[in-house]
């Protein structure tokens, strides 16, 4: 194992481990106000934090297990766990929005004035502190590894500090002589959270579905098949995310006089040159004999060259 890869390890179960600290932390100081205050709007930030630290712990044990190495039975690893996490992450968020959104109905219903609103202002504020500086750290940590359990559990943990400045604003409102504002306060929070929970989970089940790797991947594999001079050309170039490893599959075109041993080296060299864009990467080249009569690199998007060739 690399250096970059157990830094990346490291990283990763630190990430897991402080997101589940923080999410036990947030449910006794919440559980304690809302049992003061007896607001709505403190106990949809109560579930959402118990929802928090059971997608957390799952979140924790997919991390270990996507970090096994590969074995016989799972050659291409284990890294799909993190968007089965994900997905699974999707689903109790969701179920805690449909309970969120019950509760504020009901509160809806049946307004009631608050008590010790002062308690409850000063717990959200310590939750803001304490999620915004995991979030900080979570975000840290998505950039050095590229995790999607990581940044689906980010993703929740951040809109985490809406709800909670949501919650801080509907507090003051019903000091002020409105108690119905934290029921319709209540049943917003309820909608964000669901359209996390699509966003979460939208994203995790497109992972498990192979979909291609967005931004400028492509371009830049473009870019560095180009850098050198004895590749004619490539096709048929397909991108896979399996939790933190990024697959490259690509056909090179390459002169059909060129001896086996060169061709061989050519794909070496640009196979290399791709894993130092891409150190999580995992590549495939196929050489493709064809006519000499050097031409620009095409990819299969932008031309029909080659359209239904296969590895």
């Amino acid at each position: 194992m690399t250096d970059h890869a157990r830094a990346s390890h490291r990283l990763l179960l630190l990430a897991a481990s402080a997101s589940v600290a923080v999410a036990l932390v947030l449910i006794v100081v919440k559980a304690l106000a809302w049992s003061a205050t007896g607001s709505v709007s403190l106990l949809a930030s109560l579930v959402d934090s118990a929802m928090d630290s059971l997608a957390s712990l799952v979140n924790f044990a997919a991390i270990r297990y996507s970090l096994v190495p590969p074995d016989e039975e799972h050659r291409f690893g284990h890294g799909k766990a993190e968007a089965l996490a994900g997905l699974g992450q999707a689903v109790l968020v969701a179920g805690s929005a449909v309970f969120l959104g019950r509760e504020a109905i009901l509160k809806m219903l049946d307004p009631q004035p608050l008590e010790a609103t002062g308690l409850g202002i000063g717990v959200m504020v310590f939750s803001i502190v304490l999620t915004g500086a995991l979030v900080l750290f979570q975000r840290y940590v998505i950039r050095r590894t590229g995790s999607t359990a990581i940044e689906a559990d980010s993703l929740h943990y951040f809109s985490d500090l809406a709800v909670n400045l949501g919650i801080i604003g509907t507090l003051l409102i019903v000091w002020l002589g409105f108690p119905e504002a934290d029921g319709i306060v209540a049943l917003l929070i309820a909608v964000f959270v669901l359209r996390s929970a699509w966003h979460i989970g939208w994203k995790a089940s497109q992972l498990l579905l192979d979909r291609e790797v967005e931004g400028d991947t492509r371009d830049r594999i473009g870019a560095i098949v180009g850098a050198h001079t004895d590749a004619l050309g490539f096709h048929d170039l397909r991108t896979r995310l399996s939790g933190r490893t990024l697959f490259i599959q690509l056909h090179v075109d390459m002169d059909q006089t060129m001896s086996l041993l060169d061709a061989h080296a050519l794909g070496e060299r640009i196979r290399l040159d791709i894993r130092k864009a891409f150190p999580n990467a995992e590549v495939i080249i196929h050489q493709d004999p064809v006519p000499g009569a050097p031409r620009v690199p095409v990819d299969e998007r932008r031309t029909p060259h080659a359209r239904g060739r296969t590895l």
